[in-house]
């Protein structure tokens, strides 16, 4: 593997997950995402709406995502230059659609991250640091479950991991292990029933 991408909703750990893969191995580097417009800089690049048109123009946008009144972006050299070091770029993704865009954007071998907390610990987790904007944060979350069972989940994910069971470090070292031996990816049904949702159910899921 040469790339990893961790999916899941606010507050499921994917910046403390990403922080603690660089301490268990150097290899491991968050890809900086492009931000055109407000809010938190840590882990981004602020762009104007002229250079993020212009890097369009170019073909350098693997994917794109617009949420909180901001636009996210994927630069393709994000991915590549850090490859060509041997390094591992790490990237996060907040929904199945923007996924399937970087996987077929940005070809390589991507180990594919599912990362979970149930409702209530997002909401936990979100006031415990301090968020102005929770209500928003559980509106993702609700928008992820969905995103889940209304979307072909085929083939999609290779680890999921609850990180309300799962502490960041043993977490890092599982996500290490497996993009030297990926494995099998997970049967839908599997998948889900570790997050604890269910087909044709309202997107909640249980402790």
């Amino acid at each position: 593997m040469s790339a990893v991408v961790l999916y899941g909703p606010p507050t499921s750990g994917k910046d403390t997950v990403t922080a603690a893969l660089q301490a268990v191995d150097p290899r491991f580097r968050l890809v900086t995402k492009l931000k055109q417009g407000s809010g938190r800089s840590t882990g981004y690049r602020f762009v104007s709406s002229e250079e993020l048109e212009s890097l369009r123009h170019q073909n350098r946008i693997v994917v794109e995502t617009r949420r909180y009144g901001n636009v996210y972006a994927v630069d393709r050299r994000s991915l590549t230059q850090p490859q060509e070091h041997g390094l591992v770029p790490v990237t996060h993704i907040g929904n199945v659609a923007d996924m399937r865009s970087l996987l077929s954007g940005a070809p390589t071998q991507w180990l594919r991250v599912l990362l979970w907390v149930p409702r209530e610990v997002c909401e936990t987790r979100s006031r415990r640091r301090g968020d102005t904007d929770t209500a928003k944060r559980l509106t993702a979350w609700d928008e992820t479950s969905q995103d889940l069972l209304a979307s072909d989940l085929r083939n999609l994910f290779d680890l999921v991991v609850r990180t309300d069971r799962s502490d960041a470090e043993r977490t890092a070292k599982d996500i290490a292990a497996a993009v030297d031996r990926p494995p099998a990816a997970l049967a839908p049904e599997d998948l889900l029933a570790t997050l604890g949702l269910e087909p044709g159910s309202p997107a909640r899921a249980h402790r």
